[in-house]
């Protein structure tokens, strides 16, 4: 991903007011300042008081203020009475569903840039959720790096009667707030990836990413179902630095032998004639890459081109990597031409209409587009999340537990369809390969 440091001096501020216990308002949203917008037309906009949006924005009553294109400013709830849409009726306790969100959502960097991304997709779903008649209250905590869980959580008794809470991001801190949800019966949702296995054991948790090694072992075992009995493998040494893929294709290629089936190596730098020789002409074959860097990638694609011109009916399939995505607006058509299928938790459409639908709604209430160098969209998986966690807590009360059965929603990017560990907390099992196909349509076979 690309690193972008913008966001830093304007973050200052925001620390200022917060304060070095973390203090925390009930916002509404983050706004970044557009060019020629003023704060009357801002509050104007969000149907709030001038007042209102200085109260929440204390740095505005400072000697010489200006505001600036590119500020980030917060938005708070508006202190008039709203007649909300009528509810349905909540199997939560309150009958309203309590979300709170922990998360360096401060951070003067690219990390805080994607969490604030994050939860805006969590506001957008909000306001999806409200058109159902489905009421909710948002808190928002910045959890930063070297906050320390057990004060801020101190400091704010609130917490304790969320019926959800996302985060946190680092995984130091899972222990001491999941020990809190535990304690007051919150659901936890931990949204990123973290290291260690308190789900195992806390039955608060659920834990929407799965260990880079079992993710691992789920992509060998559809690998050998879809391709183990029809196709030839065929590995190609890209001559790269590790990315970590040597050791996936090291434990694919010890399953394969396992299951009987000896694959063939070769090197990208290898001579076409010889290139060719690797390549079975009474059966498909089935390409994975020792990296997933783009730049290898692309001349194997090459290679390709070159064979298939002398060979036209090879037949050709390649497995890949979710970096892969990264690269699908440049090389969609090589995806088409080489029946690309790509393991994953995740796929983003952007010729989805919904998916359409939140980004334009997006550009246009921020000023800009979702990062588009970071896949998964943050935006889109704090609205999956938040849609999926919020409609089931709506529905089921404590009771849910996000398996399959338990929700309807169609996630626009990110499924969750979760399966207890033992007598801990909740793992995601959703998994699924992409696959590009030559009549120029994608599908998902799930797993």
């Amino acid at each position: 991903m690309k690193h972008k440091f913008g966001l830093l001096l304007t973050f200052f501020s925001f620390l200022f007011v917060l304060g070095a216990n973390g203090q925390t308002q009930k916002w509404r949203d983050i706004h970044k300042v557009k060019k020629h917008e003023t704060i009357f037309r801002i509050a104007k906009n969000y149907d709030i008081t001038i007042d209102e949006l200085i109260a929440a924005n204390p740095e505005m009553k400072q000697k010489g203020y200006e505001l600036k294109k590119g500020d980030m400013i917060y938005i708070p709830y508006s202190g008039k009475t709203v007649t909300p849409n009528k509810a349905t009726a909540s199997k939560t306790k309150s009958g309203i569903v309590k979300v709170g969100v922990m998360l360096p959502i401060l951070n003067g960097n690219s990390e805080g840039a994607r969490m604030i991304e994050y939860y805006r997709g969590v506001r957008a779903a909000l306001d999806s959720l409200a058109k159902e008649g489905i009421n909710t209250e948002i808190n928002l905590w910045n959890l930063a790096a070297d906050s320390v869980v057990t004060t801020l959580l101190a400091n704010h008794p609130e917490a304790a009667s969320m019926d959800i809470i996302l985060g946190p991001l680092y995984s130091n801190q899972v222990k001491p707030l999941a020990e809190f949800c535990h304690k007051n019966n919150v659901k936890l949702v931990m949204p990123f990836s973290i290291t260690g296995n308190e789900v195992a054991v806390n039955p608060t948790i659920f834990q929407i990413y799965e260990p880079q090694h079992d993710l691992d072992s789920r992509a060998i075992g559809a690998f050998i179902e879809r391709f183990g009995k029809t196709h030839k493998p065929l590995f190609i040494d890209c001559n790269s630095s590790s990315d970590g893929k040597y050791a996936f294709t090291s434990a694919l290629r010890k399953s394969l032998s396992g299951h009987g089936i000896n694959p063939d190596i070769t090197n990208v730098n290898t001579p076409l004639a010889d290139f060719a020789k690797h390549f079975s002409a009474s059966q498909p074959n089935v390409i994975v890459l020792n990296t997933a860097q783009s730049p290898q990638l692309n001349r194997v694609f090459a290679k390709l081109d070159s064979l298939k011109a002398k060979a036209p009916g090879l037949s050709v399939s390649m497995f890949g990597y979710n970096e892969w995505f990264m690269y699908q607006r440049h090389d969609l058509d090589y995806f088409f031409k080489y029946n690309v299928h790509i393991p994953t938790t995740y796929y983003y459409s952007n010729t989805s209409s919904k998916v359409e639908a939140l980004e334009r709604d997006y550009k246009a209430k921020y000023g800009s587009n979702m990062n588009p160098d970071c896949l998964p969209r943050m935006a889109l998986l704090g609205y999956d999340h938040t849609m999926f966690f919020v409609r089931g807590l709506h529905k089921y009360g404590k009771d849910f537990t996000g398996n399959e059965k338990q929700s309807q929603y169609k996630a626009v990017q990110s499924r969750l369809n979760f399966k207890r560990v033992g007598n801990g907390g909740y793992q995601n099992q959703n998994f699924q390969v992409i696959r590009f196909k030559a009549d120029q349509t994608i599908d998902s076979l799930t797993y």
